[in-house]
């Protein structure tokens, strides 16, 4: 893995227990387990517990993304998929590579911030980049519990690329 930014924002409070959102770019070909441990690395950098993931975030052109379904039920979380118009403009670490494959400066943060305050910039594996943000209610997992059965029911049918 590949430490991009260290450490949480100065001044933010962070519980163990979050309630914090994750958020994820990945190439097509990344297996869930690159993910997972993504994640894990980047909660244990905070001191925080698995336990303390409200749900997983991506953009909308991953829905169906075989690992990003299996990492967020690995997590036991809902999978919330946004837009390019719900993609948070605080970047901390923008990306030319991601800015060459989807037209943004990021994505893991991003769609981590839209979420809430960014507590972990990005963090970078070799098919994967994961930022970690606090998660204001109206982000919950029940502020769009849809999203997880949408992007689990489009599992078989997607043609997400990078």
């Amino acid at each position: 893995m590949t430490m991009v930014q260290a450490g949480p924002r100065l001044g933010a409070t962070i519980s163990p227990d979050g309630p914090l959102v994750a958020g994820i770019g990945c190439s097509s070909a990344v297996p869930a387990q690159e993910i997972i441990a993504l994640v894990e690395a980047g909660l244990a950098e905070l001191g925080c517990r698995p336990a303390a993931l409200v749900a997983l975030a991506s953009h909308v052109r991953k829905a169906g993304h075989p690992a990003l379904v299996a990492a967020a039920r690995h997590f036991g979380v809902p999978l919330r998929l946004l837009s390019d118009g719900q993609l948070s403009s605080d970047i901390l670490t923008p990306s030319p590579r991601a800015l060459a494959a989807t037209g943004h400066p990021a994505i893991a943060e991003a769609v981590a911030a839209a979420a809430g305050p960014l507590l972990l910039a990005r963090r970078q594996s070799a098919q994967a980049t994961c930022a970690i943000a606090l998660c204001r209610n109206d982000f919950g997992p029940l502020a769009q519990a849809s999203t997880a059965s949408t992007a689990a029911s489009t599992l078989s049918t997607s043609s997400a690329g990078p």
